[in-house]
């Protein structure tokens, strides 16, 4: 029999793991689990009821109401204009602004291609005109966008729908 323990010493078994050391794994572990699980529930929770579930009336009236906007025909973005405007004391600012067309549905890219230069340079020819206090006044971006499409149509393109502002900085 002593032949066996030493041939087992010998041959490098390790002793087998304390009770201890599997316990505090074991804790460890549920702990993780425990904590991962309360976690994802809450987060469950949270979007749940930041989001509730409809009312059958308000089904009902969604289901009767209107179609929101027509979708457009194609929309021309152009490149992004990079300009200076003067303010009221003649101090210069950058600008930058990026525009975009709605055309109807039945107006043609091709038809409108053409005119792209020209759309372009009656956008520019506008910006810069534009003082600064207007640029920078949220108030004023639907004047802005009405301006744009009257002297756009002015260039002889026809069925712009929409003018977009989609990016205006102003320094």
């Amino acid at each position: 029999m002593s032949d066996d323990k030493n041939d087992k010493a010998r041959k490098g078994d390790a002793p087998a793991p304390s009770p201890k050391g599997v316990s505090v794994v074991a804790l460890i572990l549920t702990a993780l689990v425990s904590a991962g699980a309360a976690g994802g529930a809450s987060l469950y929770v949270s979007k749940r009821t930041a989001h509730p579930a409809p009312s059958a009336h308000a089904a009902q009236a969604a289901a009767h109401a209107p179609a929101a906007h027509a979708p457009p025909g194609f929309t021309l973005a152009l490149d992004p204009f990079v300009l200076m405007s003067a303010d009221s004391h003649r101090a210069f600012h950058a600008m930058r602004t990026t525009l975009a067309l709605e055309f109807a549905p039945a107006t043609r890219e091709e038809d409108v291609r053409p005119y792209v230069a020209r759309i372009r340079d009656a956008a520019l020819s506008m910006l810069r005109a534009i003082p600064y206090e207007v640029a920078s006044d949220p108030a004023q971006m639907d004047h802005l966008r009405a301006e744009l499409q009257t002297r756009f149509q002015a260039t002889g393109v026809r069925g712009i729908a929409r003018v977009l502002i989609t990016d205006l900085v102003v320094q």
